[in-house]
This record gives structure tokens, sequence and C-alpha cells, in this order.
């Protein structure tokens, strides 16, 4: 370390080395007077051992000793990433200079990058985990554990907001024999096709779940029993008027649908799915292939 530094650290000879960051003590001219290991490793000092030409010096040789700076400095062993502070001093208790400090926080900010991506993946992991325990395998509809949750928080919602719920059932017509006869993949077909409908027909806000083998359902909150009636069949039509070839024969399923609404049809999620199930009933028993409606026990097809 050179002596003409005494005012500074007579106190201790060692100063400059003890300290981690990256030290430069330069004139007002832009010349080295001293530095540190620590600079002279990462490459901060000049050849010419003058720093007045480094793009960092015009930034921070006039910089408030309060405040800090963050710069991108590329350096022979590649870029790095630094703090830096500037002191104003004297040398020999009467030339003004100037104490660069340079902390580096690449390392720190690799990691603290690399931190975040495994954060991130974890999550999307998380959710990805989370999607797959609420999804129904073949439709990609919400499985009925979930819907049954969801069911009971729009109920809450519904009774705060004194608003409406739209609950339809629907049950696809004679997929046993389908299954039957023709084998389960072209059910699962059906049942794929059907969900596909019924996503491609719903809002953001609705849930569309696959509750049970050919039984789906259909919460529409917020929605009149005209909008709700209008959905269902549109629904129903879609689905009747999709088919599959089988050795050159279309196979061609139905569905059958029950409606019931919150709250004149019930204020319980256990009583209004009762109720949707009783219309789909009456739509089974009436001839399949079409929407039936409650309404405090009287039934509308």
């Amino acid at each position: 370390m050179s002596s003409t530094l005494k005012n500074y650290w007579i106190r201790n000879l060692n100063f400059l080395e003890n300290m981690e960051d990256a030290i430069l003590i330069v004139d007002a001219k832009g010349k080295v007077l001293d530095s540190n290991h620590s600079a002279q490793n990462m490459g901060l000092l000049p050849e010419k051992n003058n720093v007045k030409e480094r793009f960092w010096y015009s930034k921070l040789v006039d910089q408030d000793p309060k405040e800090h700076s963050y710069l991108t400095i590329p350096l022979p062993s590649g870029k790095k990433r630094f703090v830096c502070r500037t002191i104003s001093i004297l040398v020999d208790e009467k030339e003004p200079a100037k104490a660069f400090y340079f902390r580096d926080l690449t390392d720190q900010i690799l990691y603290q990058a690399k931190a975040k991506r495994f954060e991130s993946l974890f999550r999307r992991r998380e959710l990805k985990i989370r999607e797959l325990e609420i999804r129904d395998k073949l439709t990609g509809l919400f499985n009925r554990m979930y819907t049954i949750e969801a069911f009971q928080a729009e109920v809450h919602r519904a009774e705060r907001s004194e608003s409406k719920i739209g609950v339809v059932y629907f049950d696809v017509d004679r997929l046993k024999a389908i299954n039957e006869i023709y084998g389960t993949s072209k059910g699962d077909e059906f049942l794929k096709a059907f969900g596909k409908i019924l996503l491609d027909n719903s809002r953001r806000s609705d849930i569309s779940s696959r509750v049970a083998g050919e039984e789906f359902l259909l919460l529409l909150p917020g929605a009149s029993r005209n909008i709700v009636l209008e959905r269902a069949e549109k629904i129903r039509r879609l689905f009747s008027e999709f088919s599959i070839t089988e050795k050159s024969k279309a196979i061609q399923a139905s569905v059958s649908v029950g409606v019931a609404m919150f709250p004149e049809d019930g204020s319980t999620q256990d009583i209004l799915l009762k109720e949707a199930q009783a219309a789909l009933s009456v739509a089974k028993k009436s001839g399949r292939n079409r929407v039936v409606s409650t309404s405090r026990g009287d039934f509308e097809i």
C-alpha cells in the first residue's frame, strides 16, 4: 500500500486489504493512487493506471457519498454487477481524491435468480398437481370433489349478493348400450365430446364438471332461468348433432337435462342437486334427449 495515504490509512496499514470490497483511490485527474487486491483480481485496475476513460468513472465521480449506484461493468472475466459508492478524501492532508467502492453482487444475484426460478418451478408444479387433483382425466372438466366445494362457495356468495345460480344436471342417454355394442373406447369418445361442448359453451364464471360416469353438472352463477334453459337446450342440441363413424356407420347419442334454480328451487346445495336430479329423472321418463326445468315442485318440459 502506498505511504501517501497516511492521513487516512496511518491507523491501519492493512486497511485496504482488510476490505472485501474492491477499492480504488483516484486523484482528480483519474490516476489510480492506490487499490487493494480485490480490485486488482476483479480486473478493475486499468493498464495505464488511469480510470478517467472508464464508463463507470463519469457515473460515479460526482455521486453523493450517501448514495449508491448499481452498475453492470464489463471486465476481462465477464460482466459483473456491482453496488458502488464514492467518498471524497484528501491525500497528504491536502490533495483531493476519490475513494471508489465496488461490492460484487454477481454471485448473489445469480443465486437469487436461481432461487426465484426454482421457486417458480415449484409453484408451477404445485399448481399442476392441484390442477390434476381437481380435474377429470378423461374430459378435462372439474371433478366431483372440486365441484361440491365450489358449489357451496357459490351458494354463500349468491346469498350475500342476493343473486341467482343456475344448476344444470346432464346425463348421457344409453351410454351403457353404446359401451356394450361398440366398446368403452367409443363411449369415452362421446364423453370427451360432451365435455368439450360443455366447456365451449361455458362462461369463465361458470363451473363445468363431470360428477359421475355419464353425469355432468353445469353451474351458472348470476344467470336467470331463461338464460340457463337456453344454454342447456343449446348444449343438448349440439351434442345430439355430434356423431362418431364406426364401420361406415354414424353413431349418435343424446343427453337428458334437468334444471333447477337458486333460490327459487332450494337454498342449499343438497336441495338444489336433488331438484335438478328430479327434473332429470322426468326428462328420462319423458323420452330422453330433452331439457326439463323444475320450479317449486312443478316440472316444465
